[in-house]
């Protein structure tokens, strides 16, 4: 995994070496409030189940922009477990050419793995271009990899750490989770019940007394909305 550098000097170079470039527009995520994530066959929604990085990425690919996926598109993948033609090459290619995700150091993407914490946060920062200001960290992200992306990110408001002090990097996330994270990157984040429309689509492993609900509702329900009060308010579904 690598983190987003703003700028690198380089010092005492004494052989040739190649250099990729990426540059992002400003704005890669729709402000367009759409259905991201869909249920399975059997009409549930599963957010208790974990993630892959397969379905994150292809969430992130529905997110993008018109003018950030005419950019980046591509079917084309550089990682060696990433076969042409497979459901999520696309999305995985697209934003590993954005720059968004990478691999590993063998030359996988390891697609049906369980997203780790660190790895959705190190994905979610990549997307921020700002500079917050970072005042603390968790107490086990010492030298690991995506250290700077899970500050950024948890500077920002997108991730939380837990009462002891601790980010749990390499623990696997929920469905939940993540598109809890997601609703907070997108700012699709101040739903309450009184928000939401009849006749939307709901689902049966997603209770209203559930701490997700809303999350889920947001995330797989399109919609138009006003914000009303600093509360996101439905306006029709799509």
């Amino acid at each position: 995994m690598y983190k987003r550098q703003d700028e690198y000097v380089f010092k005492d170079i004494q052989a040739d070496h190649s250099l990729k470039v990426v540059v992002q527009p400003e704005k890669m995520l729709t402000d367009e409030h759409i259905a991201y994530v869909g249920g399975y066959p059997d009409g549930t929604v599963r957010p208790e189940a974990n993630i892959t990085r397969a379905e994150v990425a292809t969430i992130f690919y529905r997110l993008l922009t018109d003018d950030a996926r005419a950019l980046y598109e591509s079917d084309a993948s550089t990682f060696t477990d990433v076969k042409n033609g497979a459901w999520y090459t696309t999305a995985i290619a697209t934003l590993a050419k954005a720059g968004i995700i990478d691999g590993y150091k063998d030359g996988t993407f390891r697609p049906d793995a369980n997203i780790t914490r660190a790895e959705f946060a190190a994905i979610a920062a990549r997307f921020d271009h700002s500079n917050p200001s970072i005042s603390a960290s968790f107490s086990d992200i010492s030298g690991h990899w995506a250290k700077d992306l899970i500050e950024r990110a948890s500077a920002l408001g997108w991730v939380n750490g837990y009462k002891d002090g601790t980010f749990r990097p390499d623990v696997a996330i929920t469905r939940a989770e993540a598109v809890t994270l997601i609703n907070r990157v997108l700012d699709r984040d101040t739903l309450t019940s009184s928000s939401l429309l009849d006749g939307m689509k709901t689902w049966p492993d997603s209770a209203q007394s559930a701490w997700y609900y809303l999350a889920v509702q947001e995330a797989t329900n399109g919609h138009t909305c006003t914000m009303e009060n600093g509360v996101e308010v439905w306006t029709e579904l799509q």
